[in-house]
Formats: C-alpha cells, sequence, structure tokens
C-alpha cells in the first residue's frame, strides 16, 4: 500500500493507511490545506529571494569604491549564491510541510498529522464519541479572498487553567481543518456520520467516505458504481 504522505492526489474510496491507524479503522475522507495557501507561500519564499539579491547587488555597488571592485563582486556571488539556496531550500521545506500535513475522517476520529518541520511532526484527534457539535465559517481576509473556509468541531472536554470572572469554565476544546474550499459540505458529512455513529455503528464499517465536489443526482449516479456503501 502507497505511502499516505506521497500520495499527489487522493482518490475516492481513499484505500489509504496512516501512522496510528487502528486495524478496524477506516478513512473517510482525507485532504490537504488547499493547494493555493501552497502557492502563496510558494510566491513568498521567491519573492523574499529575490529581495535579498537586489540587497546584495545594491551593497555590492556601494561598497565598491571603498574595498574594491575584485572584493564586492566576491561579495555579490557570495551573496546570490545565499539567495539561490535560500529559494531552493524555501521551497521544498514549504513543499514538504504541506504535503505531509494531512486532516482526516474516519469511522472513529478526526485526526489531523501537522509536520512543523520536514522532520518533526504532531498528530490531533478528536473522538467521534466526543463532539458535542459542529460548525463551518470563513475566517480572515485570505480565506474570504481565496474562497476557502474552515471546519471545526467542538469537544466535550473542557480546556484546563481558564474560567470566567464568576469562576465558572466556559472554553472548549475545538478541533480544526483549515483552508478549504468545502468546508460547509464536509459540516453536512460530519453530521451524517455522527447520527450513523450514534444509532447505525455497527453498519459504519460500509458507511460512504466524502466525495467533496459531487453533489445531488451526480453523487448519485456516481454511488451506483460502489453498491457496497451507505448513508
Amino acid at each position: 500500500m502507497a505511502n499516505i504522505f506521497t500520495i499527489s492526489q487522493f482518490e475516492f474510496p481513499y484505500s489509504y493507511r496512516f501512522p496510528g491507524q487502528s486495524t478496524d479503522e477506516h478513512i473517510l475522507y482525507v485532504t490537504r490545506e488547499n493547494k493555493v495557501m501552497l502557492w502563496v507561500r510558494l510566491v513568498g519564499v521567491i519573492v523574499t529571494a529575490v529581495v535579498i539579491a537586489v540587497l546584495v547587488m545594491i551593497l555590492g555597488t556601494l561598497v565598491a569604491p571603498f574595498l574594491g571592485r575584485g572584493v564586492a563582486l566576491s561579495f555579490e556571488f557570495i551573496g546570490l549564491v545565499c539567495a539561490a539556496a535560500f529559494g531552493m531550500v524555501g521551497w521544498w521545506w514549504v513543499w514538504t510541510l504541506w504535503k505531509q500535513s494531512l486532516a482526516l475522517v474516519t469511522t472513529q476520529r478526526l485526526a489531523k498529522i501537522i509536520y512543523t518541520t520536514p522532520f518533526n511532526r504532531h498528530t490531533l484527534s478528536l473522538p467521534l464519541e466526543m463532539i458535542v457539535d459542529t460548525g463551518s465559517y470563513t475566517k480572515g481576509f485570505s480565506q474570504a479572498f481565496f474562497k476557502l473556509g474552515t471546519f471545526t468541531a467542538r469537544s466535550s472536554a473542557t480546556s484546563s487553567g481558564v474560567s470566567t470572572e464568576d469562576g465558572d469554565r466556559v472554553n472548549k476544546k475545538y478541533f480544526y481543518i483549515e483552508n478549504v474550499a468545502m468546508a460547509e459540505d464536509l459540516q453536512h458529512y460530519v453530521n451524517k456520520l455522527l447520527q450513523a455513529f450514534r444509532y447505525h455503528r455497527e453498519k459504519l464499517e460500509s458507511f460512504r467516505p466524502f466525495i467533496p465536489h459531487l453533489k445531488g443526482a451526480k453523487r448519485e449516479e456516481f454511488m451506483k458504481q460502489y453498491p457496497e456503501y451507505w448513508s
């Protein structure tokens, strides 16, 4: 079975495995942050590298009358090499973090695998039985501009150490899937999953995985090819 972190395009019915997955746990949906956010960050890396290169050339021109053109050329060469190295390493770094960071919906939980560096990761999960409610919304200018959204699920567990003035603890723990294009559809799907988890748990193994880009009659027609699933 292919390494889930190397898959370029996740395809229905998501027959992959991820670290920590139980033997009886099935993936119902897996996604990454929307690719537009990846390109925004990559453009940022390239712009920064270009700015560094321009500054190096300007500084080289300024120091040439004092240190000599030979020294200035050496300074410019080293600076341009550093700018190019920054661009290449930054591109690889951003791409790797994006590709390896995943959000999953399974028959047992919501999970996120987040890489903070290409070599270090942490995993967050929220069992389905602990989900109190769900939501979806657009947060901030970037999500509104790129027509993205945030899916959130609220846990029944309370946050520790936070209380109101009268001593009542009110803050809850939340699970977020940010910068996705179908946050509202995902919310509706998870709500259906929660109903199935509560009332038809014995049938979860054949619960229909999430199909983000098909709705209504098109989805029904598509699902005729997979009679083993229900929802």
